[in-house]
């Protein structure tokens, strides 16, 4: 298993997106320089070691490296960083009861599978095309729910930043939410921003996630894991 990110390394990658955030975003959150000439997986597999790397390496055992090197999708990445925090919580539980750690290749790859698919829509979906929402008026502006792959639903919308005082004219971004812990309160469920949107290689579009945020939105690798091998 690949070693986990210094805290420095975690900082500078982070300050890194934060800077890309404030140069490239454009009000309907595209990137200046959008394109890329490769799959959506040879852009995972050439990325900066410790950035998203790992996701091409779990992407290739959950079987959807064809996927992401083929077909037209939409897919909301998570950091390498979610990836380490994950196994690292794995790893803590089984210490406890005395079980032996597991690496990336020791999970089963249908778990990987299950976790990946969450975050992959079907079709091309670039950030102007989300509908805005708002966290604190939903009713107003409430986004659109989507579909993923495996049947899990996100809501997925732009937030209207405000800007100079006045509200809904800075910059946009989008917001991804876990509606299914509560379909009846939005405030309630998991969610995490895009760091780098808009990102358009050959196939699809890759939307990057902000590297803090729970691989799954809702904690359950550890028992998905847990589960998976007792049934093999």
């Amino acid at each position: 298993m690949r070693k986990l990110l210094p805290v420095i390394g975690i900082l500078l990658i982070a300050a890194c997106f934060t800077s890309s955030c404030k140069k490239d975003y454009y009000k309907d959150g595209g990137l200046a320089n959008p394109k890329y000439n490769g799959s959506m997986y040879q852009y995972l597999e050439k990325s900066n070691t410790g950035l998203l790397d790992t996701i091409a390496y779990i992407v290739q055992r959950a079987g959807l490296k064809e996927v992401l090197e083929k077909e037209d999708v939409t897919f909301f990445c998570p950091t390498d960083q979610s990836i380490y925090t994950a196994m690292n919580a794995l790893n803590g539980y089984r210490n406890r009861y005395y079980k032996d750690s597991l690496t990336l290749d020791q999970v089963p790859p249908i778990i990987w599978k299950k976790f990946l698919e969450r975050y992959i829509i079907e079709g091309k979906h670039v950030a102007k095309q989300f509908a805005r929402v708002d966290p604190n008026n939903i009713y107003a502006y409430p986004g659109i729910n989507y579909i993923s792959r495996n049947g899990f639903i996100l809501n997925i919308g732009l937030i209207y930043q405000d800007y100079g005082g006045v509200e809904a004219v800075g910059a946009r971004i989008l917001r991804v939410t876990d509606i299914n812990i509560d379909p009846s309160n939005f405030l309630s469920n998991p969610w995490v921003l895009v760091a780098s949107s808009d990102i358009q290689p050959t196939n699809g579009v890759l939307h990057v996630l902000k590297i803090i945020h729970t691989f799954g939105f809702r904690g359950d690798f550890t028992d998905a894991v847990e589960q998976a091998l007792i049934n093999q």
